[in-house]
């Protein structure tokens, strides 16, 4: 959806409101106006299509135990915190991202603040193994490493409402979690385990919408 600028008029009094509004929301006085409108008149821009994904994103996550949801000030990005089934129960984070334009839906990181070099090792041994995972069932998708935080871009499944791609990110997250707490779970005998996911991640992959 392509953006133009405009010229109007407005009441003095509307456009302090306006600006509150914009600031409170931390947002610009033209982006701020641009969702007033879009509510007002029913159309789904990209930032009213990224708010409903997020809101079914919100209502899933909040009937699942183990994860919160957690708004962000940005309309751009939320996140899910996690405990990690590990000695002092660290908190995990899935920041999600979402691209209002390009040929990508978003990115996802996942985050675990922690100094414990064994921690550290054992959370990237977990991140090659998902990743071998997905080439396995899905074929190639993009992945970053960097300063303890790993990234996996999501792809933009065709012809879904906003509802339905939150519901697939909603999945992804619980999946993943599921994922990693059951692989921390089994450290003691990890390959066995590691039979068990797959079994698993392609018996769910099978009835979800990947992403």
């Amino acid at each position: 959806m392509s953006k133009s600028v405009y010229s109007v008029i407005l009441t003095d009094e509307l456009v302090d409101e306006l600006d509150k509004a914009a600031y409170k929301n931390g947002v610009s006085r033209s982006f701020m106006l641009d969702k007033i409108l879009a509510d007002y008149l029913t159309v789904e821009t990209p930032v009213v299509r990224m708010e409903n994904i997020f809101s079914k994103m919100e209502r899933l996550i909040g009937e699942w135990s183990g994860l919160r949801f957690i708004n962000q000030p940005s309309s751009t990005m939320a996140s899910v915190q996690s405990a990690l089934v590990y000695r002092y129960n660290p908190t995990v984070k899935y920041s999600v991202e979402l691209f209002p334009t390009g040929d990508d839906l978003g990115v996802i990181r996942m985050s675990l603040r922690t100094q414990s070099p064994v921690l550290i090792s054992l959370m990237e041994g977990f991140y090659n193994f998902f990743c071998s995972l997905e080439r396995k069932y899905l074929g190639e998708r993009k992945y970053l490493y960097e300063d303890l935080r790993f990234s996996r871009i999501m792809k933009i499944p065709e012809g879904l409402s906003a509802e339905d791609v939150g519901e697939a990110i909603a999945v992804f997250v619980r999946s993943t979690n599921y994922l990693l707490n059951t692989y921390f779970s089994h450290l003691d005998d990890l390959e066995q385990v590691k039979v068990l996911l797959e079994k698993k991640y392609a018996e769910e992959i099978s009835k979800t919408i990947t992403i």
